[in-house]
Parts: C-alpha cells; sequence; structure tokens
C-alpha cells in the first residue's frame, strides 16, 4: 500500500532529469500518473513502471497543447490531485544579446519555466476547486535565496558548504542568466499569489527551489561527463524526490523549500511568515 495509491498525479518534464525521478517517486507511493513532455523519452515510463500511465507528447508553453493533455488527464482518470510542473530549460542569455536572438531565447526560456507553470496551473486549478483540494508544486531554482535559505547563516549544519567561509552564496545565476533567473522568479508571484487566493478551497501551492542536483540539465552543462569531484558534490535527485512526498503530506502552503549544495535534503520546519529571501536573520 502507497500513500498516494487514491491519487493522480501530473508531472511535466518527465522525459528524464528530476521530472523522471518526481514521478517515480509518486508512482512508487500508488499514485497514477499523467506525464508530458517534448521529448520521445516520456513515453518509457508507461512501459517501465506498474503504476498507470497516461504520457502524452505535450509543450507546456502552448495553451493548446497544456489543455489537451491536462483535460486529457482528467477525462482519462476522473481526477487530478497533485500538480508538480517541473518542465523546465536553459539557455546562456546576455543583455547584450542582438534582438533576434534575445526574443528566440525569451519564447523557449520564459515561454516554458514561467508560461508553463502559469498554463498548467490555470488549467488544474478549476477541476482543484471543484474537488475541493489538491497540491501543487512548482519547481523552481536556488538562484532566488543564499545557501541554507532561509536563515542558516552561521552553517552550522553544513559543514561541506562551499561557502562555509565566505557565508551565504549570493542570490541569482550570473550575468549569462537574465532571462532564466526572470522566468523562475516570477514563478514566485504565481507560488505566492496561488497559496494565498486558493487556500479556502483546500489547495495548497509551494515550490521546490533546485540547487545543483544530479539531474539531465546539470549533467547537460558538463557535456555528460563531469569530473568525479563535480558529481560527487551534487545532491541527488532521489533525496530531493523523497522530501517532495514528504511536503505533499505536509499540508504546508505559501512556501518555496531551499535545496543548497553541502547542506542537508530535508524539509524544514514551518515557518510563521513566508520569508525566503533573508534580510534579518532574527525574523521568522
Amino acid at each position: 500500500m502507497g500513500v498516494f495509491d487514491d491519487k493522480v498525479a501530473v508531472v511535466t518534464g518527465a522525459a528524464v532529469g528530476l521530472g523522471n525521478t518526481f514521478a517515480r517517486a509518486l508512482a512508487a507511493e500508488g499514485a497514477s500518473l499523467a506525464v508530458c513532455d517534448v521529448r520521445d523519452e516520456n513515453a518509457d515510463l508507461a512501459d517501465e513502471l506498474d503504476s498507470p500511465v497516461m504520457a502524452v507528447h505535450a509543450d507546456v508553453s502552448d495553451a493548446d497543447d497544456v489543455k489537451r493533455f491536462i483535460d486529457g488527464a482528467i477525462d482519462y482518470y476522473g481526477q487530478i490531485d497533485i500538480l508538480v510542473s517541473n518542465a523546465g530549460v536553459w539557455r546562456a542569455s546576455l543583455p547584450t544579446d542582438d534582438m533576434d536572438k534575445t526574443i528566440d531565447d525569451y519564447d523557449v526560456v520564459v515561454g516554458t519555466n514561467l508560461k508553463g507553470v502559469f498554463l498548467c496551473g490555470r488549467a488544474v486549478i478549476p477541476h482543484m476547486i471543484e474537488r475541493g483540494s489538491g497540491e501543487i508544486i512548482n519547481v523552481n531554482t536556488d538562484h532566488l535565496h543564499t545557501c541554507g535559505a532561509p536563515f542558516e547563516w552561521d552553517h552550522g549544519d553544513a559543514p561541506d558548504c562551499p561557502w562555509q567561509a565566505d557565508g551565504p552564496r549570493p542570490t541569482g545565476g550570473g550575468p549569462a542568466m537574465d532571462l532564466y533567473d526572470a522566468s523562475k522568479w516570477g514563478i514566485n508571484g504565481l507560488t505566492f499569489g496561488w497559496s494565498q487566493a486558493l487556500e479556502p478551497h483546500n489547495i495548497r501551492v509551494n515550490a521546490l527551489c533546485m540547487g545543483a542536483t544530479d539531474s539531465y540539465m546539470l549533467r547537460s552543462f558538463h557535456n555528460f561527463d563531469p569530473s568525479p569531484e563535480e558529481e560527487a558534490s551534487w545532491m541527488k535527485a532521489e533525496d530531493v524526490a523523497r522530501v517532495m512526498l514528504e511536503l505533499i503530506q505536509d499540508g504546508r502552503t505559501g512556501e518555496n523549500i531551499g535545496f543548497a549544495v553541502g547542506h542537508p535534503v530535508v524539509l524544514p520546519a514551518r515557518r510563521t511568515n513566508p520569508y525566503y529571501i533573508p534580510g534579518d536573520p532574527t525574523r521568522d
């Protein structure tokens, strides 16, 4: 018996990497799956898992694709209980890029990372309201917060943190990530706005803010051949998936759960206020 035996979970970007691990973790706890991706490997989950799997080729930046996918999942299963908006892409982008490149980058990066979360949420929220419950997990980035966020400034829990000597890691991804960071920071508006508007409907909305975790995207940054030292420093996708399962069962809403290299991969205690970009370590 799994804790999600009677639940249906939607996972976007489930073909490889984190999304694939999230989908497998949910299925291992009994959830039926509806998964989508633009990659053909998405269909492999249906052959590899014992749980029911509806696998669809869909682009989350396309409103028609999202509607077809979500409506199809509702028709197929009769319900959606969990949405994990994981699909995401990265491209290097600079404010000095020429206009043609930057428009294409914007459409792809912001279209997938931010518009995709927006469309999937908007598509499933009316159904969850009608059912009177739901869980939405938006997958975000650690570029939003310092390492050890919200307030572990002294790194007392993280002797292996690479920023141990210099204080908390700065926010942001750097000068070549203006569009990526803009797309991910925008998810905050959706996560926090939705959490407040949907709490009366028993729908909880949280985000997982990912640091360097072993995934297809991270491996692609290293031409799929990272050094043993680099790979050893990464967090494990399975550990993050475990925290995701705990978060879904926890019942909290309106929080960003941060994962930082060198820090424990755990579900932190609930916060009385949803501060997630620390300015004063005495505030909670």
